[in-house]
């Protein structure tokens, strides 16, 4: 297998946790908060400031203002959020560069776009992620409508990054090779089900039948 698996994700759908087993399965390295790491390593920005830019648009701007790597490279002012975004992205696009890997969000498909990623996206019924991120001990103390409120309120805000940025419809079916309903298959199902795909991509002349 020599390539690129990009996921995007719901928040609490466990796209975070399919990419590591997955990656795992395939013997190959995953990255997912490891960016931000790797980021604040070769970067003017600290770790921690990264975490809380991290799939971030700017607030400030209108709904309807949007972005790209093309278009922001064009400015001398760049906004913060537009530098995260560059220098992340200059990471991802050295790491896809070295072999293959897992990535997961930060817009890693759109950033690879020019490359033979293979995209996937991550999707769970709301009822099912609140209770995957009730039972987390991170989240001890909060109540059940606290929760989906973030949890909303996430999926809100990575949208938003990912439209601000890419100019696609974020968890747009037509954007991925592969979306899968872990509240329909679980995790194992979902690691599986990349997995028997990336072996029938493998495959020449598959079209037509």
């Amino acid at each position: 297998m020599n390539r690129v698996i990009t996921i995007g994700r719901q928040f609490g759908s466990g796209g975070h946790e399919v990419g590591l087993r997955l990656a795992k399965k395939l013997g190959i390295p995953f990255y997912d908060r490891e960016l931000l790491k790797i980021t604040a390593e070769n970067s003017r920005f600290a770790e921690s400031y990264l975490k809380k830019m991290d799939e971030q648009k700017p607030h400030f701007l209108s709904l309807g203002s949007t972005a790209s790597l093309s278009t922001i490279n064009r400015f001398s002012m760049l906004l913060p959020n537009d530098e995260v975004f560059i220098e992340v992205g200059k990471v991802i696009s050295k790491l896809a560069q070295e072999g293959p890997c897992v990535i997961v969000g930060r817009c890693a498909d759109y950033v690879l776009k020019d490359m033979d990623t293979v995209n996937i996206f991550i999707s769970a019924d709301l009822e099912d992620r609140i209770e995957r991120k009730l039972v987390l001990e991170e989240h001890a103390g909060i109540t059940r409508p606290e929760m989906k409120k973030i949890i909303l309120e996430t999926d809100k805000n990575r949208a938003k990054f990912s439209e601000y940025y890419t100019h696609e419809e974020w968890g747009n079916a037509q954007k991925y090779d592969l979306c899968i309903n872990t509240s329909r298959v679980g995790i194992n199902g979902a690691v599986d089900l990349i997995a028997t795909y990336l072996e029938m991509t493998r495959q020449p002349g598959i079209m037509p039948d």
